[in-house]
């Protein structure tokens, strides 16, 4: 058994296909399907089932499949510390981002052009999803560093986490908002718009609601959630919704002119309010040993978040 036999393996897996790893590894299909049946016949069991579909995995293909996926990508990491030690400036790194304004489109691009001008070898790539896909992928090894919210689900004996920046939630509204024209804001005025805001962000709604009952003032809409960044944008931007979301995002899409930015100091119960705030940084698992280019992209990403006011020291 060797390396190249377990990268075909997990590639036909994860392709679905002979023919697709075939053509994406530049390898023949005799000689792909030849290399699959040596693995098998080494291990003594049947590893994939073939159809007119494609391939699918055998009880026993299933528990070697997660075997495979690790090895591999430890393989891929210790040719990288030889490159290293050779004083070769290549290998690759695999980050997790998980989605938001002010991530995706401004501290990471500026860290990964900041280490690929200097690195022009590096292979790096970014993958953009929900924080439990993409703990599946850190997890097994597939990605090198997460960065995402650090919650309850970041946290373990397996995980390690650098938090980076806490950042608190922000009310927005549309450049013309009519909230945009009173120097004080009244619970009764917030509640006289619908919210749109995400998941995390609940606690206030429901003190906003707490609130109102001591008052008296009936709360006749509920809030619109969601996990997408993008959605709270768009509905706070073209409708008298007020939206909530993170305060680098509030500051950054005020500074473009998308949004504007209501400071809760505005609001005339804002110090009965709770400080909402979420903690973002990197994550990596304990096991598994950074190579010398992952360090070097946590290193960029930390130099950006300093330059760019984010970082808490």
């Amino acid at each position: 058994m060797d390396q190249k036999q377990l990268e075909r393996f997990v590639d036909v897996v994860e392709s679905g296909s002979l023919s697709r790893t075939s053509k994406r590894l530049n390898v023949s299909q005799p000689a792909l399907s030849k290399s699959l049946r040596l693995l098998e016949e080494q291990l003594g069991v049947r590893l994939l089932d073939r159809g007119p579909r494609g391939v699918k995995l055998t009880i026993f293909g299933e528990t070697f499949y997660r075997r495979a996926r690790s090895v591999t990508a430890e393989l891929r990491r210790a040719n990288d510390d030889l490159e290293h030690i050779k004083g070769r400036l290549t290998g690759s790194v695999s980050l997790g981002v998980t989605p938001g304004p002010g991530i995706l489109d401004q501290i990471i691009p500026k860290a990964v052009m900041r280490i690929a001008l200097k690195r022009p070898d590096l292979r790096v790539r970014v993958r953009s999803g929900t924080i439990s896909e993409l703990l599946v992928d850190l997890h097994r090894g597939d990605l090198d560093l997460l960065f995402t919210v650090l919650d309850e689900r970041t946290k373990g004996p397996d995980l390690k986490v650098q938090k980076l920046f806490d950042d608190n939630f922000s009310l927005v509204v549309r450049t013309g908002h009519q909230l945009l024209q009173q120097k004080e804001i009244s619970l009764q005025d917030l509640l006289s718009s619908r919210w749109v805001m995400l998941e995390d962000a609940l606690p206030l709604w429901e003190s906003v609601c707490k609130l109102a009952a001591q008052e008296g003032i009936e709360v006749k809409t509920r809030p619109i959630e969601s996990n997408s960044m993008v959605f709270l944008r768009e509905v706070a931007r073209k409708t008298d919704f007020i939206g909530i979301m993170p305060s680098y995002s509030a500051e950054m899409n005020s500074a473009t002119g998308n949004l504007r930015h209501i400071p809760l100091e505005r609001v005339s119960s804002h110090n009965l309010l709770p400080n909402l705030a979420r903690p973002l940084g990197l994550v990596h698992a304990v096991e598994i040993e950074l190579t010398e280019a992952t360090k070097a992209l946590l290193r960029s990403i930390n130099t950006v978040c300093i330059e760019m006011n984010m970082l808490r020291k």
